[in-house]
């Protein structure tokens, strides 16, 4: 019988195909035979000193420390820079201090190694997890899957991963185990938990798989399903149809279900040709009004993957990437070289708008030394941290000088977490600080800095009309945008109703947003996942949004649908959706414009 679950849309596409299980139920044999080498190993390592036991922990915490540099690695060479981050964060907490130190202590009061580093690992990911924000509760998935690794070595375990083409199913996927997954073997990915932003669905989507979030119930429904299957005593696989663009699953689907499931592939496949067709068109509405499309990088490996998307130019390049698997921060000259690298790529006619280090308290870089916050994510990080000393952004703003000045371009930076009048005082000082520095020591330096700030807390939107007048450009980013303004935690899928960005109280703060810097005449931009989502950027531009930046994947999307939509209609799109009253009206009052697109 086919059972339907609602989940949340995470990554477009469709997938049929056998469950893979994680972590998958042992059978009988297989728990009985556990406990037989959990008893031995415990019958071992009680003859082991606890000098001896406490070096296997290291030992152990250090291999898998190597295994996820090597994996993250791989993964960059695979041309996924961004991705492979995700590892070599994991690499560095595998033998953070405060987690080996409490598995240790545990150790020593005699608790068992392994439950030891399981418990460290655990504790740590609950105290990130309780923190309201969707970034922080990935990191918590992270460290739950490092605690995981580091037990498989102490007890000499191998991963269970899919023997055929699959589609895991699991309550939050580890990213490391979604990555270590043989090429071809995940057809897609349904979580019951995780979020659109956990690292299993970045990673998901880097690779155009499907995936969906939320999907309440399914693990039990698939248990049930798995022992219907078994009921003879022979395991019998069960299939598995995920829709990544309606947030459908569905278990055991009739041969209807298969068919409906496939014709929405083969339109999801045409969809996309047509809008591939029309790269060389630049961004523009049906009756050629423009609107700039630009990509979001993390490293100047995604450069060329934004060319090839014909984006034109680069709305948001982050730079943790450099500040990251590091015990010391980047010198002024590794960053010049990777900011000219980029600024190069895209030259003088295509801008790059590069964000200001948004590291802080939530991410563990080992320089900073910063105390202890019980909420770090809104705590002392991004320009918040030039109050305590001028020396890490000033040096930044340093390279970027160097680094226009050299590649013959204009820069343009922004300051994320921007919430004050008082904060873009600041940005202006470091930024004139490091200007003087630069001129003072004969160094190369562009003649201008284009200065702009991200929009993301409530106060610097209502303070918009003031801000407008001191910067050049806003960048509203609707992700944490949306979660300050719904008080709704971004990792809960309990809470994924408040989570959409399309709900008119997000819109109608977007709306004021750009009104304030029509006042100053100033442009605004988008970049958060709104403005990769075609519905989302029908919306955006109607509201008088100037410039969409999103994933190099999302632009042939945003761009076709822009191209059947003409200014009136994007003018009635918005009026309507500020009229509504919750984000489901919306988006199906825009749903008759987007379904031109298969026309």
């Amino acid at each position: 019988m086919t059972t339907r679950i609602d989940a949340s849309a995470a990554a477009p596409g469709i997938a049929i195909g056998p469950v893979w299980r994680y972590p998958r139920r042992p059978t009988p044999h297989e728990t009985a035979e556990r406990g037989r080498k959990s008893a031995t190993r415990k019958a071992v390592q009680a003859e082991l000193t606890e000098a001896e036991t406490v070096a296997a922990v290291t030992d152990a915490a250090h291999r898998a420390a190597d295994q996820l540099t090597a994996l993250g690695d791989r993964v960059h060479e695979a041309g996924r820079a961004d991705d492979a981050g995700i590892f070599h964060a994991q690499a560095m907490m595998a033998t953070d201090t405060a987690l080996l130190d409490e598995a240790i202590r545990r150790v020593r009061e005699g608790m068992d190694p392994v439950e030891a580093v399981a418990e460290s690992a655990t504790a740590a990911a609950e105290m990130l997890a309780a923190v309201d924000d969707e970034l922080i509760a990935a990191r918590a998935a992270d460290i739950r899957d490092v605690g995981a690794r580091i037990g498989r070595i102490l007890r000499g375990e191998e991963l269970d991963l899919p023997e055929h083409p699959s589609i895991a199913v699991a309550d939050d996927l580890p990213p490391s185990v979604t990555a270590e997954i043989p090429a071809g073997f995940l057809l897609g990915v349904a979580l019951a938990g995780g979020s659109r932003t956990a690292h299993a669905v970045i990673l998901a989507r880097g690779l155009g798989i499907p995936a969906v979030v939320g999907a309440a119930g399914l693990l039990e429904a698939v248990d049930t399903a798995a022992d219907a299957a078994g009921a003879d005593g022979s395991p019998a696989p069960i299939t598995i149809a995920v829709d990544g663009l309606r947030g459908e699953v569905l278990l055991e689907p009739s041969d209807r279900d298969i068919g409906t499931f496939r014709s929405r592939a083969d339109a999801l496949a045409e969809r996309t040709r047509k809008a591939a067709a029309l790269r060389d068109r630049p961004g523009a509405t049906a009756d050629g009004e423009r609107v700039v499309l630009v990509a979001n990088i993390g490293s100047p490996d995604d450069a060329p993957r934004a060319l090839e998307a014909r984006a034109e130019g680069v709305g948001l390049f982050r730079t943790e990437f450099l500040y990251m698997k590091r015990q010391t921060p980047p010198t002024e000259h590794e960053q010049m070289l990777a900011y000219r690298r980029v600024l190069t790529a895209f030259g003088p006619d295509r801008p790059v708008v590069i964000r200001l280090a948004d590291i802080g308290g939530d991410k563990g870089i080992p320089y900073l030394d910063l105390p202890a916050e019980a909420n770090p994510f809104l705590g002392v990080r991004a320009i918040r941290l030039a109050y305590r000393s001028h020396d890490l952004l000033r040096t930044q703003l340093r390279a970027i000088w160097q680094a226009g000045a050299l590649a013959k371009v204009t820069p343009h930076v922004m300051a994320p977490m921007v919430a004050t009048v008082s904060d873009v005082k600041l940005l202006q000082q470091l930024r004139d600080e490091a200007r003087d520095d630069v001129r003072s020591q004969k160094l190369p330096c562009a003649e201008k800095m284009v200065t702009g700030i991200m929009v993301e807390i409530p106060s610097a939107a209502i303070l918009a009309t003031e801000l407008a007048r001191m910067i050049d450009f806003f960048s509203i980013g609707t992700n944490d945008l949306t979660q300050y303004l719904m008080a709704a935690d971004r990792g809960n899928a309990a809470l994924s109703s408040l989570q959409d960005a399309l709900h008119p109280s997000v819109l109608r703060t977007i709306a004021s947003v750009v009104h304030g810097a029509d006042s100053a005449g100033i442009p605004v931009a988008v970049c958060g996942e709104l403005a990769g989502d075609p519905a989302g950027a029908l919306v955006l531009v109607g509201l008088g949004v100037d410039e969409l930046s999103a994933d190099a994947g999302s632009l042939d999307g945003i761009r076709a649908a822009l191209a059947v939509v003409t200014r009136a209609e994007l003018d009635d799109i918005s009026t309507r959706a500020l009229a509504s009253v919750d984000a489901e009206s919306v988006r199906l009052m825009i749903a008759p414009y987007l379904a031109r697109l298969t026309d």
